[in-house]
């Protein structure tokens, strides 16, 4: 058997290994989560450099996400495994190389986590435009009716966002009739400084009728936030397109070299330093892939 073929079914098996011991068995992920909790309570107490402060907040971020997702386990290391097994083929079918087969694989295995970043970045800012909408109606009703119980009851079938103002009803009306408190509650189930804001213009105006034109400017506040924001995102959507058409580019190089000037295709690809700055390139786009994902995070 030459050595491609072995090379490639030492990793498939490796990478059914893993999926078999970590994406099935309930058990095992409980015992491991329990003793990372406790290794994570013993490192805790100890200093931490930048290489394990940016590990560290690789994995809460994974968290996180996996959290916020509800994905399953099972279904998320499938994805990893999937975008391991692919990026390892793609680097060994185009470069012909282990170690640039393993890079690939190995930053493959981030594939689900870009995917969720991008799902959640988007997902905020639809939520957001929806909060605000739901804001601006109970607003402008709030004018009128100087009774915010009114308005939410007036206006909860129109509204995008019906959950936090269901509850928020529910609770003044059955379980306690202090407007203040009811509105503290229903803050605390939204996550939004603007919606915080609103809230705090609303339990103020109980006492001062004069405030409530204040609600309307915090309203409208957030709207020229968000369309900020759909500014930006429709800015950094044709960023990304010319991003990822150069990174085509660059990748396509190697492949190109092979079909017009294999020499130089075997220089770069076996040779010591040919790999070596392939590698350094595959740092450089992660590197780049990151602050591009600080850069397009929702304002609100």
């Amino acid at each position: 058997m030459s050595a491609l073929p072995m090379t490639s079914l030492v990793f498939l098996l490796l990478c059914a290994a893993i999926y078999l011991l970590f994406g099935f068995d309930a058990d095992v992920l409980r015992r491991r989560r329990a003793k990372r909790e406790r290794k994570e309570k013993i490192h805790s107490f100890k200093p931490k450099g930048k290489l394990s402060k940016l590990i560290h907040k690789i994995v809460e971020k994974q968290r996180s996400l996996r959290s916020w997702s509800t994905m399953p386990p099972a279904i998320y290391w499938s994805f990893t495994a999937l975008c391991a097994v692919g990026g390892y083929f793609a680097g060994k079918a185009i470069y012909g190389s282990p170690l640039i087969a393993f890079a690939l694989g190995t930053i493959g295995t981030a594939g689900p986590l870009l995917y969720l970043s991008f799902r959640q970045n988007n997902i905020r800012a639809s939520e957001a435009e929806r909060l605000c909408s739901a804001m601006t109606v109970i607003s402008h009703s709030y004018l009128t009716t100087e009774d915010i119980i009114r308005s939410v009851r007036e206006n909860l079938e129109n509204l995008e966002v019906k959950a936090p103002f269901r509850d928020f009803l529910s609770y003044a009306t059955y379980m306690d009739s202090d407007v203040v408190e009811a509105l503290r509650r229903m803050e605390r189930q939204v996550k939004n400084p603007y919606f915080s804001q609103w809230i705090d213009v609303l339990c103020m105006a109980q006492q001062d009728r004069t405030l409530k034109y204040a609600c309307v400017a915090v309203t409208e506040s957030m709207h020229d936030i968000i369309s900020i924001q759909q500014e930006a995102q429709v800015a950094m959507s044709a960023v990304w397109r010319d991003y990822l058409m150069t990174l085509i580019m660059i990748f396509s190089v190697p492949v190109i070299f092979k079909v017009m000037m294999p020499d130089a295709y075997k220089v770069m690809t076996s040779s010591l330093i040919g790999q070596g700055l392939f590698v350094l390139l595959l740092g450089a786009v992660i590197f780049s892939v990151v602050k591009a994902l600080k850069i397009n995070k929702p304002v609100i």
